[in-house]
């Protein structure tokens, strides 16, 4: 049998959604992992402590009240009277994102048509606003006057928006 140089060996390591691969004599190989290790995890648990991420789970439950699924579609249950111009164009928005994620409709995004008959704000308004969360990274527009959430404008949703709509609502 031959010394430990003769003897390759590979190996894949996976962690979160980074793969990599090791090969060489045993040593070697473990050796780059023990480095790998010592550079990666460190500063994937800062990355991971960085990172806004949605959780559709909990979305859906602290939207309970504010959101429904009829047969007809997905609908809000607050009075548009309740919403400011710019709450309502975010929740509406938020109301796509979850809808599309659970299957009931076909696509996460509004577009301006929608948005202007489901809040009922003027054309000149809208655009105003749907500007303003635009610049602010809750909204994106995807293409010619169709816009959707962002992962930002959910946090964003979920931290300042939500609770004002609960706090009015009791």
């Amino acid at each position: 049998m031959g010394s430990e140089d003769d003897v390759k060996m590979e190996l894949i390591a996976k962690y979160a959604d980074l793969e990599v691969r090791f090969t060489g004599s045993p040593s070697e190989v473990v050796r780059g992992l023990l480095a790998f290790l010592s550079r990666i995890i460190p500063t994937f648990e800062l990355v991971s402590d960085l990172t806004i991420s949605t959780d559709l789970e909990e979305l859906l439950k602290r939207l309970k009240g504010i959101i429904a699924f009829a047969e007809e579609g997905p609908v809000i249950l607050i009075p548009r009277d309740r919403l400011s111009e710019r709450d309502a164009l975010i929740l509406h928005l938020v109301k796509a994102y979850v809808s599309y994620r659970v299957g009931k409709v076909d696509k996460e995004s509004l577009s301006m048509a929608e948005l202007l008959t489901l809040t009922g704000t003027k054309p000149g308004t809208a655009a105003a606003r749907l500007s303003e969360v635009v610049s602010l990274g809750y909204v994106e527009r995807i293409g010619r006057g169709e816009y959707r959430v962002t992962t930002l404008g959910i946090k964003n949703f979920l931290d300042e928006i939500l609770p004002r709509l609960k706090v009015s609502e009791a």
